[in-house]
């Protein structure tokens, strides 16, 4: 190997380790450079932790007494949420046990009513039996003389043939007449009778004479069937019912049957009879009574009660009140010359009763003094006054969109099973604190229907200012028929008063169906859809009975809300076309709005108030004047945008807005909202406030904005409660107050 070659190798290996010199020596510096800044960086922290720690130990005891504070807070918190409990607890129980005591109260009050009754019809029977044992002594048979000269006389002066008497005459009828008496009566006194039925106007004046030992003494006059019973059995029989009917003790019998006998000498009872001569499906045809009124009541025999609807030349047709089961062809039928009323007066209110009045809440019986005819005449023009205050629904689809006024009828109106009643229950709720009277009228309901709905009002509180009227389904036609009016009676006790009333009418679909099923047994002409032709007066007489009176007429109001079902949303069919021209507007409920989850499923377009903008809370007309509008416009654009996607930004902002609006009006059932609240939250989603929320975040956002606007202005409830409008700056101030919320919320 020559030397160049040997010296080329050396220079290649020193080439060769220089370099590998170096990188090493970069490689190294990088390590060392990489753990000294690590070093660093861990000495760095562990001055920072150093100082982290000594500012923990100089923040330690404020720490420990902020802890200390919160733990004893916790527990004054536990503490106080204990109490409120053991309270709630303890006011539970007092109120169970006054509710207890006063359940126990009105059982025994009940049960001492029923044994003074039993007792009374007792002292009745052994009192009216032993006053007729002595009677009948030899030594009052010159009483028994003088009371059937006194009967004669009464006849000389007063008798009087009845219209019907005198039209069958007229007609060339005859008239049965008889003369009863318990013994053969003086021929001269017979004679003198003849001539005073001859001069009544019958031609040929001469009575059957009748022996009746049973009645003791005077005597009873029959024309046609027209009855005169001035027997001393008659005095008797009418003195045992008053006693009877007496609550107290034998005082008060003996001096009930003192005041009969005082009236010995008075005028003889005038009534008319009849017989039953066919009965069917709660109808039955009278022969007799020929005097007897539209609308008047009957007693039948056995206590049963009807009142009559079909007035024809030989017979009348009567509407069965209650079970008709034991009731038979050739029952006795007598008037009572009263129109069908019922009872009507404070007691009534937190019970629920029967279509005529009765209680079935098992309460025990209420004690009334006035009653008012089941149909009596609308208050006149003269006696009414324009609607101009509102009557809060506390819904705010309603109350926004379409106000009712205290007197307005307003109907609801929708398909089965769309919130109708949802509806009428929530504006019950909402009264409570407004002075005002409600009436539930269920018509055609199932028991367990009304019963929860009751319970609820229990519930609510609302019990304590309601009325509930009640015709099941599972009463008969008549009873249904009649249970509106009941209910519109019992109201108009109040309103002539000079209180508020609301009463709700559920429903009215129901009513029409039980008058056509009795007007078709009364073989009454059918017409559209197989109703009578007085259909649309059925509802009309009842619903113009509510009305706002003018002062001088007492001052009340009283405001009515029917509720009428449709079949498959058709708005124009007989009956609900009928009630939409009787009322003052309508609360249309949509079954596509309603499954789609808009609740309360109202829609806007069709639905309307003629009177309610007049008494509408100036407030709530500001900040709802365009609302209907914008919604219209809204469904109507959200129909039109499924047909398309590509929307102008005035179509978006427009469809947006309408998405936010239509969530805010959305409102669970048995949550009423006071005016003052649903002003505000329909502020601030019509101002635009909320387009930036997602419409999941409405519901929290209202819930939010609702007391942080009444800490910061807490006379902004009395503001728009007092009726008026909300000035600029008050507008101005409302929209800061809800600018900053909005921006603080999350």
């Amino acid at each position: 190997m020559s030397g160049w070659t040997i010296l080329y190798g050396l220079i290649n290996f020193a080439i060769l380790a220089g370099g590998l010199f170096l990188v090493g020596r970069k490689i190294v510096k990088r390590i060392f450079r990489g753990h000294r800044d690590e070093v660093t960086q861990e000495l760095e922290r562990s001055e920072e932790a150093a100082r982290n720690a000594e500012k923990l130990r100089a923040q330690l005891p404020q720490k420990s007494a902020q802890g200390a504070e919160t733990v004893a807070r916790i527990l004054r918190d536990a503490e106080d949420t204990a109490q409120q409990r053991r309270e709630t607890a303890g006011e539970e129980t007092r109120a169970s046990r006054k509710e207890l005591e006063k359940h126990a109260a009105a059982e025994e009050a009940r049960y001492q009513r029923s044994l003074r009754r039993e007792l009374n019809g007792k002292a009745a029977r052994e009192i009216t039996e032993q006053t007729a044992a002595l009677l009948t002594k030899p030594e009052y048979a010159g009483a028994r003389q003088a009371l059937d000269l006194r009967f004669v006389e009464r006849m000389e002066r007063e008798l009087r043939l009845t219209p019907g008497d005198r039209m069958k005459l007229l007609d060339g009828g005859k008239l049965t007449m008889t003369v009863s008496a318990a013994r053969t009566p003086d021929p001269a006194l017979l004679a003198r009778l003849e001539q005073a039925i001859t001069a009544a106007g019958v031609p040929e004046g001469k009575p059957e004479l009748v022996l009746n030992e049973a009645l003791i003494g005077g005597m009873v006059l029959q024309i046609g069937d027209t009855i005169y019973d001035g027997s001393l059995a008659g005095l008797l029989e009418r003195a045992r019912q008053q006693i009877a009917a007496a609550d107290d003790g034998g005082e008060d019998a003996l001096a009930a049957l003192r005041r009969e006998l005082e009236q010995v000498s008075g005028s003889p009872e005038v009534y008319q009879t009849g017989r039953v001569i066919s009965v069917s499906d709660g109808i039955c045809r009278v022969t007799g009574v020929s005097d007897a009124m539209a609308g008047e009541l009957l007693e039948l025999d056995g206590g049963m009660r009807g009142m009559v609807m079909d007035l024809e030349k030989d017979n009348v047709g009567v509407v069965l009140l209650g079970s008709y089961d034991s009731l038979q062809e050739g029952a006795g039928v007598r008037r009572t010359g009263r129109i069908l009323s019922v009872p009507v007066g404070e007691e009534l209110i937190g019970r629920v009763v029967d279509a005529l009045g009765r209680p079935i809440d098992g309460e025990g019986e209420i004690h009334t003094a006035q009653t008012r005819p089941v149909e009596s005449p609308a208050p006149g023009v003269i006696d009414r006054k324009s609607v101009s205050r509102p009557m809060q629904t506390g819904i705010k689809a309603i109350d926004a969109l379409i106000p009712i006024g205290r007197g307005q009828r307003e109907l609801i109106i929708g398909d089965r099973q769309t919130g109708k009643t949802a509806i009428a229950l929530d504006t019950i709720l909402n009264q409570k604190g407004k002075d005002m009277i409600c009436i539930y009228v269920a018509v055609g309901q199932k028991e367990s229907t009304v019963a929860g709905f009751v319970e609820k009002l229990r519930q609510g509180g609302a019990l304590d200012y309601t009325i509930v009227v009640s015709a099941s389904a599972s009463e008969s036609a008549p009873m249904l028929y009649i249970a509106p009016y009941a209910g519109a009676a019992m109201g108009e006790y109040f309103m002539y008063k000079g209180r508020d009333v609301l009463i709700v009418y559920d429903d009215l679909s129901k009513q029409a169906v039980a008058y056509r099923e009795t007007s078709l047994l009364l073989h009454r002409p059918p017409g559209r859809e197989a109703y009578p032709g007085d259909v649309f007066y059925l509802h009309s007489r009842l619903l113009e009975r509510a009305a706002r009176l003018s002062e001088e007429a007492g001052g009340g109001s009283m405001t009515a809300l029917p509720i009428i079902e449709t079949q498959a949303g058709d708005i124009s069919a007989y009956i609900p076309t009928n009630v939409i021209s009787i009322t003052d507007g309508q609360i249309f409920l949509e079954t596509d709005l309603y499954n789609s989850g808009v609740r309360p499923a109202v829609n806007v377009g069709l639905s309307v108030s003629r009177v309610g903008g007049s008494a509408q809370l100036g407030a709530m007309k500001q900040v709802a004047g365009r609302l209907r509008m914008d919604l219209a416009q809204y469904r109507e654009l959200a129909a039109f945008s499924q047909f398309g996607s590509d929307l102008d930004k005035a179509t978006q902002a427009t469809l947006h807005r309408g998405d936010r609006m239509t969530e805010l009006l959305k409102q669970p059932q048995y949550a009423p909202m006071e005016a003052d609240d649903q002003v505000i939250s329909i502020f601030a989603v019509s101002e635009g406030f909320a387009d930036g929320l997602e419409l999941k975040e409405i519901a929290r956002y209202e819930a939010a904005l609702l007391p942080a606007v009444h800490r910061k202005w807490p006379e902004l409830g009395e503001i728009i409660l007092s009726g008026r409008k909300l000035t600029k700056e008050e507008l101005q101030r409302l929209r800061e107050i809800i600018r900053d919320f909005t921006e603080s919320f999350s």
